[in-house]
Parts: structure tokens; C-alpha cells; sequence
């Protein structure tokens, strides 16, 4: 009995070292990030605005441009706590002094930290410990990288490794061009749901009635506008649009009902002011239904906002009746539907054949979730079905947020290798797959835009 108790008493002290291993500090986790770095990866979502209109630039005294308010402004950070606006006069000595104690609260947060690898790797600078001069100087050099779009394919392409970006166009969602060669169109059907009347879009912008007056196409009934939708996704696919992307989840729940086509019908060429709240649901859930076909018919996967948005009805277990009912439309869900990770696992378990899951944002929102979902989900589904993306608005947080996803990824292999439970050379093989091959897999389209390989300095613009 005596050493039936030694042993189980060493069985758990074992259980617990392995348990308590700082797998960052070990030769495995090492091997493994240094591998993941030389993937060139494939991201999934990123906002990137064009060059001229990128996110974030201010008027300061040297011109119009980005600098050191800009990277923190644009970025998630100001989500969770609050910075210093950038000040009339334009001059950063008006911003610095206050701004550099908005940091103090938010050290320990992940939409804080993230952006600490490109401050690093890119510039040499320890934000942490920044001081007044240090980021004068970072301010300044901030705003001399972006004098030149070479900056964009630097970051991205080099610096990031990242050899094709799909690029989610939020501020012209209608639009299909695609502004940089290592892009790839994405087709943002998200204000398309709301197209039941022309004075949804008075301002004209994502205007499905603009589109359709544009390609000379009626709008009279249903009908009519079921085929603008079609239109333009066929368009868009012959352009070389991969997918569709929907953030609904921002403006409402995720639980879409089949409604007939004849309910939608009278409800269609009706302002919203004649319209209850369940009608226009009703209308909203009917389009989401018909793109979900199309997504099928088309050969478009439907990317799907999930979780950490309007959290009242983002939990993607919302969207089982269209899963269920769709089994040849391929569903990506974003974010691993954080914070519902293990409901979002579960859904892959379950239905397997037809959804993805897309670990988008997920280490930049909380890189302890992250870890524990890289590891919960290869325990529950196989190692093709995860994705990547950095999901950022310009080229230094599509950098961290790259960084901050390959350390997560590989801190969640090396420990599953550190505990016996999975062999190295498989591990690096699955974090291959969830940065680059995956994607490649439901995306075969891509294939023929790779360009690496062929020792291209830059990506040949499609």
C-alpha cells in the first residue's frame, strides 16, 4: 500500500512539472516558432485600406500621415481603455506628454500587448520602458516609412512573411478591387441583408441599388434584386474573389430562421419606417438563407463573424439550423467564436464535413485563449480544418498580430510535445497546416497566386 502511495504520489508530482513547464523557454518551443516564422503564410481577414487612405492618419506639421497615434489609435487597444486624442496643433510634443500615462491600466492586456513585437522587431524599441526621446524618434521614423508604399510590401510580404492576404474591403464594401498584389478579394455581403428598401443606403455608400444602377439591372421586385445579389457575386468571383464575409454579428443576433420567399416578397420595396422589427428580421434572416445557398452554388466558402462582437447572440451555437440544414456550403467561423471557444469546437466535431474554424483575432484578443483553443481544438477535430488571420488596419499590427499568433501557436504545440503528447515533426507539420496549407486546402483558387517560391521580390498584381 506504502508503495502503491509513492507511486501515485510521483505519477502526480510528474503531472504537475509537466503541467507547470514554461514551454517558451524550452529548445522545443524555439524549434518550433523558428519553423513557423519561415512559413509563408496565408492570412485570412485584414483590413488594409488603400495607401492613400490607410487608417489612421493624422495632420500633423510635417503633412498629413501616420505616426506613433496613428499605430495605437487603429488598433484594438483603444477597445479596452482610453488614449489621448492627437492634439489640433498637430505637434506630437502637444500629444507625448499626456498621452504616455493612458498606457498604465492596460499593460497586461492583450489588445495592449500585441503591438509590443512590431514596436521590437520593426523599430528597435522597447515600449515598456520608451522614454520621451525614444519616441519622438519612433514618431518621427513612423511617419517616414509611410512617405513610401514600399513600407506595406516591406512589413507584410518580408518582414511578416505573410505571401497572400485576403483583404475585407469594411469601408467600400460593394467594392471588388483589389488594391495590392499580395491581396485577395473579399466579397462583404454583410449590408446586403438590409436591402429591402433604397433608403437603407440614402448615403449611397454599399448601395446594392447603386450597383444595380451602375450595371443597368431592375430592382422592381424580389426577384430582381436576388439577381443583382447574384450578379454581383458571380462578378466578383470572376475577378477573383474567394469567399463571402458577413459581420452581422455587430448589428444582431446570429439565430437566422427560414422565412419563405413569398413573406420576404411583401416585405421588399417597403421603407423601414412601414416595417415592424420582426419583419425586417424576417427579411435580414431570408438573404442570409439565399446567400448561404449561393455560397454553396458558387463555390464561395461564407466566413462568418462569430462571438466578441454585439455579444447578446453572437455565440455561434446560434447558426446550428443553418449549418445543419446547408451541408454543402463550407462555414468559417471567425474568432473561434470567442469567448465561446469549446461550443465553437464542438460545432467542428459535430459537423465536420462543412465548417471550418478560423482562429482570426482570437491571440490578439486574449493569447491564453488562444493558446488553450489551438490545443482544445486538435483535440477535437483534424489539424486541416483551424486557420489564421491577423486581422489589423495597418502594416505594424498585421505584423504583431502575425508574430503574436505564430508565439501562441507554437507555445500550444511545444507543450502538447513537452507533455508526450504529440511528436515534434507532426507538430511542426500542423502548425504549417493552420498558417498556410490549410487555407491553401479550402482555397485552391490560391494556388495559382503563389509567388514566393518563385523568388519574386514582389507578388505579380492580378
Amino acid at each position: 500500500m506504502k508503495t502503491l502511495s509513492t507511486v501515485l504520489g510521483l505519477c502526480f508530482s510528474l503531472i504537475c512539472a509537466a503541467q507547470s513547464i514554461d514551454a517558451k523557454k524550452t529548445d522545443t518551443f524555439r524549434r518550433i516558432k523558428t519553423h513557423l516564422d519561415s512559413v509563408p503564410a496565408i492570412d485570412t481577414h485584414d483590413h488594409l485600406k488603400p495607401f492613400p487612405i490607410l487608417q489612421g492618419s493624422v495632420r500633423t506639421a510635417q503633412g498629413v500621415g501616420m505616426n506613433l497615434y496613428s499605430l495605437w489609435q487603429s488598433s484594438y487597444y483603444t477597445w479596452i481603455n482610453p488614449l489621448t486624442t492627437w492634439p489640433e496643433s498637430g505637434q506630437f510634443e502637444d500629444w507625448w506628454p499626456k498621452a504616455k500615462n493612458d498606457f498604465a491600466n492596460a499593460r497586461a492586456t492583450s489588445f495592449y500587448r500585441y503591438q509590443l513585437p512590431a514596436f521590437a522587431n520593426l523599430y528597435g524599441v522597447d515600449f515598456e520602458i520608451i522614454t520621451d526621446e525614444q519616441a519622438r524618434d519612433l514618431n518621427r521614423r513612423i511617419f517616414a516609412n509611410y512617405q513610401n508604399q514600399d513600407w506595406i510590401y516591406e512589413v507584410v510580404t518580408e518582414r511578416a512573411n505573410i505571401e497572400l492576404m485576403f483583404n475585407d474591403p469594411y469601408w467600400d464594401r460593394l467594392s471588388r478591387t483589389n488594391y495590392y498584389p499580395f491581396g485577395v478579394a473579399v466579397l462583404n455581403v454583410t449590408r446586403l441583408l438590409r436591402g429591402f428598401h433604397p433608403s437603407e443606403f440614402a448615403a449611397g455608400v454599399d448601395s446594392p441599388f447603386r450597383y444595380a444602377r451602375e450595371e443597368n439591372l431592375p430592382t422592381a421586385t424580389l426577384d430582381d434584386y436576388l439577381a443583382v445579389i447574384e450578379h454581383w457575386l458571380k462578378a466578383g468571383k470572376a475577378e477573383g474573389a474567394v469567399c463571402l464575409k458577413t459581420t452581422t454579428a455587430y448589428e444582431r443576433t446570429l439565430q437566422f430562421d427560414r422565412v419563405p420567399k413569398e413573406r420576404a416578397a411583401r416585405i421588399y420595396g417597403r421603407p423601414k419606417s412601414q416595417l415592424s422589427d420582426v419583419e425586417v428580421k424576417e427579411f435580414e434572416d431570408f438573404i442570409v438563407w439565399h446567400l448561404t445557398e449561393m455560397s454553396a452554388r458558387l463555390e464561395l466558402p461564407f466566413q462568418i463573424h462569430t462571438g466578441h462582437a454585439r455579444i447578446q447572440g453572437s455565440n455561434p451555437m446560434n447558426l446550428l439550423n443553418l449549418i445543419e440544414a446547408n451541408p454543402r456550403t463550407k462555414f468559417i467561423l471567425f474568432h473561434g467564436g470567442y469567448p465561446w471557444v469549446g461550443e465553437t469546437g464542438a460545432i467542428m466535431q459535430r459537423y465536420g464535413r462543412n465548417v471550418w474554424i478560423d482562429s482570426v483575432w482570437l491571440p490578439t484578443i486574449s493569447y491564453t485563449m488562444g493558446k488553450r483553443a489551438y490545443q482544445e481544438w486538435l483535440e477535437l477535430m483534424p489539424s486541416n480544418r483551424i486557420m489564421w488571420g491577423a486581422d489589423a488596419h495597418h502594416v505594424e499590427g498585421i505584423y504583431a498580430a502575425t508574430e503574436v499568433t505564430r508565439r501562441c501557436l507554437a507555445e500550444a504545440l511545444a507543450e502538447k510535445v513537452e507533455r508526450g503528447e504529440l511528436l515534434e515533426e507532426h507538430a511542426l507539420r500542423i502548425g504549417r497546416q493552420v498558417l498556410r496549407e490549410n487555407a491553401l486546402e479550402l482555397f485552391p483558387s490560391l494556388k495559382d497566386r503563389l509567388w514566393k517560391h518563385k523568388g519574386k521580390l514582389k507578388p505579380p498584381m492580378k
